[in-house]
């Protein structure tokens, strides 16, 4: 899996954030450069400068497998833009999320062009601040489909994810009277104790966990008010992110939210969850493959996270989460265990023979 390291370390190297659309660009020249020349239908699609890479070995849209990554990243040090192996792990920004699984699709697409299965990637740029201009623009814009997708961008130990919670972010607002700081009894109207007020409802409808649990939570993202030290604020917002379980649709918890009294609530983004019928015949076929290279039984389960597969689910395209093994995604320790990488080849490569010939 030495190419697979290389690859991987190569595309550390490039900056690709979302302020950085040059280096987004780059790093797509390089992929795409590695690519063609394989008998590989290789196309470039580009929005809000947001670039994926869609390639098949048919001339066509909708194959019967997509497996699907990201090469942006989220910002960091520029340090961790320069690989290292340590310890058998390859520290970098987007070594874990998710350059290495690009890696391994660019490298079973190149390896299996002899063979040319109904399969195709889908590589994007975009994941890490929304998806819209990626996966959800070239499934809904451009025609592209398929009877699967696996999304290389979550699960853990090799174990498939077949549900992912959904997101509601709002933002709660209040509005007072303000007055001097000194005489706030004056006919001020502190708009900050009003939205704290407001908070301490929330968390009655969203109790704080202490554990891992497959229900909705509410967490206060960000909090602003007042203008000066010296005056009673008569303005307050506070934004909450709300990962949702298939119980809790996004109108009735807003519907629960607007019942609070004296504040003013605002759908800010929304996106949809990750469900997939575990039953589903290839599901089966790649906890197979999975359990035939790996020697050990696999499980199915859910994430408290969010991905691009979610614009799979809401195209009616049955999709899962399937990975290398990798720790600290988003952090100074990210990193992929290197001696995941070559099982994780061989479970997709096995499952492609089995499937989309």
């Amino acid at each position: 899996m030495k190419e697979i390291v290389r690859l991987t370390s190569d595309m550390i190297r490039f900056e690709t954030t979302a302020d950085k659309p040059e280096e987004i660009r780059k790093c797509a020249d390089y992929i795409m450069a590695y690519l063609r020349g394989h008998g590989i239908v290789v196309k470039k699609f580009e929005k809000n400068k947001k670039i994926s890479i869609a390639a098949t070995y048919r001339r066509t849209r909708s194959p019967k497998i997509f497996l699907n990554a990201h090469f942006d990243v989220v910002p960091a040090s520029r340090r961790l833009f320069s690989p290292k192996v340590k310890s058998g792990k390859l520290y970098g920004r987007g070594s874990e999320d998710c350059k290495v699984q690009v890696a391994v699709l660019m490298k079973i697409m190149k390896d299996m062009a002899a063979l040319k299965p109904d399969i195709g990637i889908m590589l994007t740029s975009d994941e890490e601040v929304h998806g819209h201009d990626g996966v959800r623009y070239l499934l809904s814009e451009n025609g592209y489909s398929a009877e699967f997708a696996i999304v290389a961008d979550g699960g853990d130990n090799f174990d498939i994810v077949t549900k992912h919670k959904g997101v509601l972010q709002v933002k709660l607002s209040a509005k007072g009277r303000s007055a001097h700081a000194s005489r706030y009894w004056e006919g001020g109207e502190n708009a900050i104790e009003k939205l704290i007020a407001a908070y301490s409802k929330v968390q009655k409808i969203f109790p704080k966990l202490t554990k891992p649990e497959w229900k909705t939570t509410a967490n206060l993202s960000k909090i602003s008010g007042g203008d000066a030290l010296n005056k009673v604020p008569d303005y307050a917002e506070l934004y909450l992110d709300i990962r949702r379980t298939e119980k809790d649709a996004p109108q009735d918890i807003m519907k629960k939210l607007q019942s609070i009294e004296g504040i003013q609530v605002e759908k800010v983004a929304d996106a949809d969850m990750l469900i997939t019928n575990e039953n589903n015949p290839y599901i089966r076929q790649l906890q197979k493959s999975a359990e035939k290279i790996l020697k050990r039984k696999v499980r199915t389960y859910h994430e408290h996270g969010a991905t691009d597969a979610r614009y799979f689910c809401e195209t009616g395209i049955p999709a899962v989460l399937f990975k290398t093994i990798g720790f600290g995604a988003h952090s100074e320790n990210e990193h992929v265990v290197i001696s995941s990488i070559e099982p994780y080849y061989n479970i997709l490569a096995d499952f492609i023979r089995a499937t989309a010939k």
